[in-house]
């Protein structure tokens, strides 16, 4: 799923209520929406970015190969991958990876 972070958007299921969010990591800025932001003004809460210093495992070593290959854009927008969002809807703090992950399996 790490070509969604160069295209910077994902969208999600908020673990809680449900609703439908995008997670933009980008040009647009850095935040979650359950609205489409591109055809008009949203609500959007702002993500909150983990601190590259408390990276561990592969976050880490994807959040360091970026820096070492020059890419501090990649570095930066992995930063907020690893933090965490809130849902504009319900207000459900989540990790944005986590959901990410838990978006991308499929139920059995």
């Amino acid at each position: 799923m790490l070509d969604n972070l160069v295209q910077g958007e994902y969208e999600v299921e908020c673990l809680d209520c449900e609703v439908s969010l995008f997670i933009v990591l980008g040009e647009d800025g850095f935040f979650s929406c359950s609205d489409d932001y591109a055809l008009r003004d949203v609500e959007r809460t702002p993500l909150r970015p983990a601190d590259p210093a408390e990276l561990e495992g592969l976050a880490k070593q994807l959040h360091d190969r970026a820096l070492a290959d020059g890419q501090p854009v990649v570095a930066l927008r992995l930063t907020y991958l690893f933090g965490r969002a809130a849902c504009t809807d319900c207000g459900t703090v989540f990790s944005v990876a986590d959901s990410v992950v838990a978006n991308a399996i499929p139920d059995w």
